[in-house]
């Protein structure tokens, strides 16, 4: 059974991109079957997995195909990384993808539609969602099972965060009754300063009756930063800290929540 997590938060960053690779390589690390979605027309989670931004089979190729109905290998965008997961890539073409989706018939499914054509090769699909709220997002919570969503413990996170939650019911209510949400995630996490347990504490008031929030936090470290222009996750790149330690811990709560 496989399963389909967006990365989500229309503020950018959040490490969404960091988060989808080192869940996504924790997850393989595990014995599971990954493969990474990059929806974001910036491609940093293309880059961030080392490969270039000039491919010309790409998730916008895919989505097309599937628009214009035409009959197609679902695999023939898919890359593999050294580390096991495989990646559906993108790059700036992306971007016009949003336009074109408008004059589309159900135009918020048209990703659901390609990755229903994947789901028998994998264990996990993970979606890295670009910084807004648009069609592309859109598809990408309509495709998903549930959202996982990065939030860093600043003052402004609980305004994004009430609006994120709003399209996310949004979405469950007209065109995905079975999307949950996996958790929220606190990321570039500075435990030592009261400013950050303060919004953490903020939101686990607000929210946390209602909506999971991991128990594992990311930390804010030089490391993490770096994997960034290693084309790598944090357990090939640094394997031994602390960014290593909190996602393996954060991948032992998502095989917990399958």
């Amino acid at each position: 059974m496989c399963k389909v997590i967006a990365v989500a938060n229309q503020k950018g960053g959040v490490a969404k991109t960091t988060t989808t690779i080192n869940l996504g390589a924790g997850l393989t690390k595990n014995g599971k079957k990954v493969v990474l979605v990059d929806a974001d027309p910036q491609g940093h989670l293309t880059m961030g997995m080392g490969f270039p931004k000039n491919l010309k089979v790409t998730l916008k190729s895919m989505m097309e195909n599937i628009i214009m109905g035409l009959e197609f290998d679902p695999k023939e965008a898919i890359l593999h990384h050294e580390e096991g997961m495989d990646l559906i890539p993108s790059n700036k073409l992306l971007a016009g993808m949003d336009m074109s989706l408008f004059t589309v018939e159900d135009r918020e499914k048209v990703l659901k539609e390609y990755l229903e054509l994947l789901k028998d090769e994998y264990d996990y699909i993970l979606i890295d969602c670009m910084p807004s709220l648009g069609m592309l997002t859109i598809n990408a919570l309509s495709a998903a099972d549930s959202v996982l969503i990065p939030v860093q413990p600043q003052y402004y996170a609980a305004d994004g965060l009430m609006e994120l939650l709003k399209v996310v019911k949004g979405i469950h209510q007209r065109f995905n009754p079975e999307l949950q949400i996996e958790g929220i995630l606190f990321t570039m996490d500075n435990c030592r300063y009261n400013n950050a347990k303060r919004n953490k504490q903020a939101i686990k008031t607000t929210y946390g009756n209602d909506i999971k929030i991991f128990e594992q936090t990311i930390p804010r470290t030089e490391s993490l930063a770096e994997t960034a222009s290693e084309g790598v996750s944090i357990f090939a790149y640094d394997g031994k800290s602390k960014g290593a330690d909190s996602y393996r811990e954060l991948v032992q709560e998502v095989l917990k929540h399958a």
